[in-house]
């Protein structure tokens, strides 16, 4: 009944466990898709830690690498084992559950994107989503070479991937709908709206830059609502909202704007595997009252293309002051 298609694979639900501590062994794993989760998406294999870890290994064993041979082997090793140990997983999991596991990438260079993405797939990946967003500090890069850049990856990404591809990315680009639309082209599957990224802060006391709350609240939904909403109606791919959602109420809201699916994760960290029963059963009760046999018969209800006054999608300033 609450059946979904997202990226081509079948889901059972259009609750997706994202990539996150939750999905990083295959105890939680199971339990997810015993509580009726649809997919899972294992939690991205970042090269930027790789390296950092890698570094920081080197660094204490210096005396014992000094030679270079040494140091490169060292270093080529290291990163075998955290490939290795990912595929590990991936293998284990695609042994033991029935819904679709997707590998996460967040790598440094293209050479590594593809080439893990094809290890990955060759280990049983459902699907590969692409964690890509540059941070634009140059202030001598115009945002159009930005968003260019963002087009070239994800072409050279397509052509060397298999198998259902989707990007989760951020929203502060030039042209939002313009790159959606150009990424739509080249032949991406799926768009995830949008990444939770790192978020910089200040330790006041410490006197140094320390991290901000890594979890959503309730309420940060509306950024990728909108987008999908103006978007889903206009290309090809799929999408899956994702951060702020917490229950079966924004579920329904991001199927109605267009997702295919949505992806949670700080619900389950915080109030336990049951969260996905809850929602799963929220929206079951939802589609009854309203006389919706699948959700097929209202995904992208409300999106822009689909209602006569699709110009609220894009209002941006209140009409009226709060409070009058």
């Amino acid at each position: 009944m609450i059946e979904t298609t997202y990226m081509g694979l079948e889901l059972r639900s259009p609750v997706i466990v994202s990539s996150g501590p939750l999905t990083q062994n295959l105890v939680s794993l199971k339990k997810a898709e015993e509580a009726g989760a649809g997919a899972v998406v294992l939690k991205s294999i970042f090269e930027e830690q790789i390296n950092n870890d890698i570094s920081k290994e080197m660094a204490e064993n210096e005396e014992y690498l000094a030679h270079s041979d040494a140091g490169t082997f060292f270093a080529s090793s290291a990163r075998d084992y955290y490939i290795d140990r990912y595929m590990k997983l991936l293998t284990e999991a695609k042994k033991e559950l029935s819904i679709p596991v997707i590998a996460s990438i967040s790598a440094k260079s293209m050479d590594s994107w593809i080439d893990w993405a094809e290890r990955f797939v060759k280990c049983g990946a459902d699907g590969i989503e692409l964690n890509y967003y540059p941070i634009s500090s140059d202030a001598s890069v115009p945002g159009e070479e930005v968003d260019e850049r963002f087009i070239d990856f994800a072409r050279k990404a397509r052509e060397g991937i298999d198998g259902p591809l989707s990007i989760k990315m951020g929203y502060k680009y030039s042209s939002l709908a313009s790159l959606i639309s150009s990424l739509d082209q080249i032949g991406i599957d799926g768009f995830v709206l949008f990444n939770r990224f790192f978020r910089p802060d200040i330790d006041i006391e410490k006197l140094e830059i320390s991290s901000a709350s890594p979890v959503s609240s309730k309420d940060e939904y509306a950024e990728a609502l909108r987008w999908i909403g103006l978007m889903s109606g206009e290309v090809k791919a799929d999408f899956a909202g994702n951060t702020g959602i917490h229950n079966g109420e924004t579920t329904v809201k991001m199927l109605l704007s267009g997702a295919k699916a949505v992806e949670i994760c700080t619900a389950v960290v915080q109030h336990g595997f049951g969260v996905i029963g809850e929602i799963n059963s929220f929206v079951e009760d939802w589609m009854k009252r309203h006389n919706y046999a699948s959700t097929s018969d209202f995904i992208g209800l409300l999106s822009q293309e689909h209602i006569q006054d699709g110009w609220k999608w894009e209002r941006t300033q209140f009409l009226k002051t709060i409070g009058q």
